[in-house]
């Protein structure tokens, strides 16, 4: 029992609905990591001003602290 063209036909017709070809594939995960990419260059800049964001809140409440504890020490 040799297996035939249209039997190779037939097999192709069954995979192309389920499977992906490589090429295609590549493509495609190309497309998703290039996005990726770009991402984590804006999350580094989010992070960046989050730091910053921190730091400066971070003296505002040293600043009041240190008047609270001036007022309720007396000074």
């Amino acid at each position: 029992m040799a297996v035939s063209h249209e039997d190779i036909q037939e097999l192709k017709k069954v995979f192309d609905d389920r499977y992906v070809l490589q090429s295609d594939c590549d493509a495609t995960q190309q497309k998703i990591n290039n996005k990726f990419a770009n991402d984590d260059k804006r999350i580094e800049l989010l992070v960046r001003q989050q730091t910053i964001n921190n730091w400066l809140t971070g003296a505002i409440a040293s600043g009041i602290i240190a008047l609270l504890i001036k007022v309720f020490l007396g000074g």
